[in-house]
């Protein structure tokens, strides 16, 4: 089967290259599980990786101009693959520590009574946070002031993901009632 998928491929990049569509239709009806596959095992949604396996084709379709003989077919296209998941990683990250900031923040407007000075409830949470007992005060620092995410801090602190949620969710219940506290 893979010899058969090799001499499909290689017989159609000429044709691709020349806009052939009846070829770029075979191409991805031999190589789109494939594709999808590579995704699947990178990003373990099904939708992401079926959105990203459509990017790739279209991709492949919108600069077959720029094919190039030098390489295999299947490879040019798994070079496209890997840009895709590399942008889609990228921006993920960057959504994740969006989300965190986002969090931290409606923490903070949580915390701060009206009128209060910023400086004097950015102590008071500080004040809460060194209260916690230590590894609920790393897994916080960790999450909040570095941006990690739960399954890196798991990894660093050798735990489950499960236990750094709970201590995640512990300490912000923790530094809510300290901060409330002060303010009553």
């Amino acid at each position: 089967m893979e010899n058969y998928t090799s001499i499909v491929l290689s017989s159609k990049l000429p044709a691709i290259k020349d806009g052939d569509h009846e070829a770029f239709i075979e191409v991805y009806n031999v190589l789109h599980i494939k594709i999808f596959r590579f995704f699947l095992k990178r990003v373990l949604l099904h939708d992401s990786a079926k959105d990203l396996t459509q990017q790739c084709f279209i991709r492949l379709w919108q600069f077959h101009h720029t094919l190039s003989y030098d390489h295999p077919l299947e490879k040019q296209i798994f070079i496209i693959a890997r840009s895709l998941l590399i942008n889609h990683i990228r921006k993920e990250m960057v959504q994740t520590k969006l989300k965190t900031l986002h969090h931290q923040t409606l923490i903070r407007q949580e915390a701060q009574p009206a009128g209060d000075g910023l400086l004097d409830r950015v102590e008071e949470v500080n004040a809460a946070i060194e209260t916690l007992p230590p590894v609920r005060k790393r897994v916080l620092i960790l999450k909040a002031k570095h941006g990690c995410t739960n399954k890196e801090i798991a990894q660093r602190m050798e735990i489950s993901v499960k236990t750094v949620e709970d201590h995640v969710t512990k300490a912000f219940r923790h530094i809510r009632q300290v901060v409330a506290t002060l303010f009553f």
